[in-house]
């Protein structure tokens, strides 16, 4: 098992209230599957991803990763964590805007202290992967959406990560882009890799093996 929620629990303060956002939430994600949390906006879907993916703490209830407990990470441990079984795609894209598409690729090797040459040498590898081989000196705004979105995910890959953390991916895209990232989500998954979408889209989340509802912090 890679991933095992159970009965797990979330609040923020807002103010002077506490608003309860994931209760008594419980999901197993074994090794290699596709997998969707769907839900509308405010559902809770995007702090549970935030909780999987160690950006954020749980209140009770208990987090295995890979057979480890994950709770109450400072933030030098939940980044070790990271850099090393996560990979992250955002609807955003978050590419930093003054680097190449090969730079933002190399970034997570830098974190992991790898020498420069294999660096490039991998961030070349995988920016050929996503189809972009011939874009590796272009920076951010010299891209379409689609484009920035294959950088993302050949950033995510670099590191051999375990779990693809996939927030929203297609959301800022149009339609046939939407279909080509999902096309290259399904082909990672079908190497191996574990991917986890949310997604607002039923379209999206159908394309999954297993899908996961989620309304008002519970899963139904």
């Amino acid at each position: 098992m890679l991933i095992s929620i159970k009965n797990l629990y979330k609040s923020y303060q807002l103010g002077t209230k506490e608003v309860e956002v994931l209760k008594d939430v419980s999901i197993d994600i074994q090794k290699g599957d596709l997998v969707s949390i769907i839900g509308k906006s405010g559902s809770g879907k995007s702090t549970l991803l935030n909780i999987i993916g160690m950006l954020d703490n749980y209140d009770s209830g208990s987090y295995h990763f890979a057979g480890h407990l994950i709770k109450d990470l400072n933030e030098t441990q939940a980044a070790a964590y990271r850099n090393q079984f996560i990979g992250f795609v955002f609807q955003t894209f978050h590419l930093i805007g003054t680097k190449t598409a090969i730079e933002n690729v190399m970034l997570p090797m830098q974190y992991r202290g790898i020498d420069k040459n294999t660096q490039k040498i991998k961030a070349q590898e995988m920016l050929e992967k996503v189809g972009l081989g011939d874009r590796v000196n272009h920076l951010p705004n010299e891209l379409s959406g689609g484009q920035k979105q294959r950088v993302a995910i050949a950033r995510a890959l670099v590191t051999n990560a375990d779990l693809i953390l996939a927030d929203e991916p297609t959301g800022a895209l149009d339609t046939k882009t939407s279909q080509d990232i999902m096309n290259l989500l399904l082909d990672i998954n079908k190497e191996g890799k574990t991917v986890l979408i949310v997604t607002h889209e039923p379209e999206i989340a159908k394309i999954c093996n297993t899908q996961i509802e989620i309304k008002d912090g519970k899963i139904i």
